[in-house]
């Protein structure tokens, strides 16, 4: 990865207001940790003005407090985007609140800005596909990441195998972050209209492979694989570009440039170039940039 010069300037005659950033091997390097330059460019970058928010698969929760601790981290946009979130003053505290030791913490409520949760009967369809699957589930729902007693030992196992790479995700210990259910059917059974995003690990990316169709199947849901071992479900219509959008216009902030990413390499953060609001926007778009300012 290579140093980016000049990484938020303006894109031609557009200021940059916004810019929202991946954090595995974009604002996180491999040792998950947020590195010098990357501080130096991202301070610059606020002290101009510009917002810059992590966004992520993860929910609020997984939020890595290396990250929680920048001090321009003011907004996140998690789960895949079906929530976006102000962490007001104390990101860090906003972040333990979610963990199921928050009151060994000291914790802050952060305000919900974007929810979009499953449809019920979807949430519960979506569940049903995922149970007996050889794999590891997450339940994502106000910001906290949710598996019972079975799904643990499975993501205990992956730890152990995923530590000894170093990989970004091995990073992610049970320190709180991860709520330990009795049952996650027991929890759906009466949260199903509280579901953000499911997401199972599975022992290989075959694996993974063999059970996506009966995913992309399921009508009224998005389904993307945020790694090639793992598949991810939200509602129809979450995306990250739609909730920034959401963000952009809570903060009075109006697009007005768009350039559609490559194929051929990947999107490393999004630049939005954005002026703020006086009437009612008639062009709304955004640009993005496929690079990456990690080092």
């Amino acid at each position: 990865m290579h140093e980016h010069k000049g990484a938020f300037m303006s894109i031609s005659s557009h200021p940059i207001l916004l810019a929202a950033l991946d954090l595995d091997g974009t604002l996180l390097n491999s040792s998950g940790e947020v590195t010098d330059y990357t501080r130096k460019v991202l301070s610059e970058a606020s002290d101009r003005g510009v917002v810059v928010i992590p966004a992520t698969g993860r929910p609020l929760a997984s939020l890595p407090p290396v990250v929680a601790k920048q001090p321009w981290v003011r907004y996140a946009l998690t789960s895949n985007g079906a929530a976006v979130w102000d962490l007001g003053n104390d990101p860090l505290g906003c972040v333990y609140s979610r963990y199921a030791n928050a009151a060994q913490h000291e914790t802050s409520q952060p305000e919900c800005i974007v929810r979009r949760c499953f449809p019920v009967e979807t949430a519960r369809e979506v569940y049903e596909a995922f149970r007996g699957l050889p794999g590891g589930l997450n339940i994502f729902s106000d910001g906290r990441a949710l598996r019972d007693t079975v799904q643990q030992r499975f993501f205990d196992e992956r730890f152990a195998r995923l530590a000894a790479v170093r990989g970004t995700e091995a990073i992610q210990p049970n320190d709180g972050r991860f709520t330990i259910l009795r049952e996650q059917s027991e929890w759906m059974s009466r949260h199903a209209h509280a579901v953000e995003k499911f997401c199972m690990f599975f022992h290989s990316a075959e694996e993974a492979r063999q059970y996506l169709p009966r995913f992309t199947a399921i009508r009224g849901v998005e389904v993307v694989q945020g790694s090639p071992d793992n598949i991810e479900v939200t509602a129809a219509g979450v995306n990250k570009g739609e909730s920034l959008l959401a963000l952009a216009d809570h903060l009075g902030l109006s697009l007005i440039h768009i350039s559609e990413p490559t194929r051929r390499t990947p999107i490393s953060y999004a630049v939005f170039c954005l002026k703020k609001k006086k009437r009612k926007a008639t062009d709304l778009s955004t640009k993005t940039i496929n690079t990456n300012i990690c080092i």
